[in-house]
């Protein structure tokens, strides 16, 4: 377990916590969703994605505050369908990173990124990666503000992402 502040602990998520994630990434599509935001969707998630996200070698961590939930994100460590070429063993790939709205303004956001490349950096990893969808403005924003350099475009189908690493 690892504490931030005296305030947020992240820690991995339990099997028997999958409706919890489940509820944070559909609540946050929900929310881009009303925001015209259509990077994801709630009908896109079900429990079987995050129970493979659970057993493929992925971590699904869940940030408390006080004993509640306020946000969660995953780590994998591969991602050849967005990084293609790039993909390699020395990165970590920051996925499904979503706060609870009952949370907003409180920098939740911020910690939740710190411990992620805390926890990349602590598998051995030198590059911390994520990608997002290249129209939100706001979001690729967000993520050069924290540090993270852009890498390029990627275009699949009718989506496109933009790719962010950070040493």
């Amino acid at each position: 377990m690892e504490q931030l502040n005296t305030k947020l602990i992240t820690r991995l998520a339990l099997p028997e916590e999958a409706s919890t994630v489940l509820n944070l990434w559909q609540e946050s599509a929900r929310w881009l969703n009303s925001k015209e935001i259509y990077q994801w969707r709630p009908e896109y998630f079900n429990l079987e994605q995050v129970n493979e996200f659970m057993t493929d070698g992925s971590d699904i961590y869940l940030a408390e505050i006080n004993h509640e939930i306020v946000g969660t994100y995953t780590l994998t460590w591969s991602d050849p369908l967005i990084w293609e070429e790039l993909d390699n063993t020395n990165s970590g790939y920051i996925h499904r990173f979503a706060v609870n709205r009952d949370f907003k303004g409180q920098n939740i956001g911020l910690l939740l990124l710190k411990s992620a490349e805390e926890n990349i950096r602590h598998k051995g990893k030198t590059l911390i990666r994520l990608d997002c969808m290249a129209d939100n403005l706001r979001l690729n924003q967000y993520y050069k503000d924290y540090g993270f350099q852009y890498i390029r475009r990627m275009k699949q189908g009718n989506w496109s992402a933009s790719l962010y690493e950070k040493q």
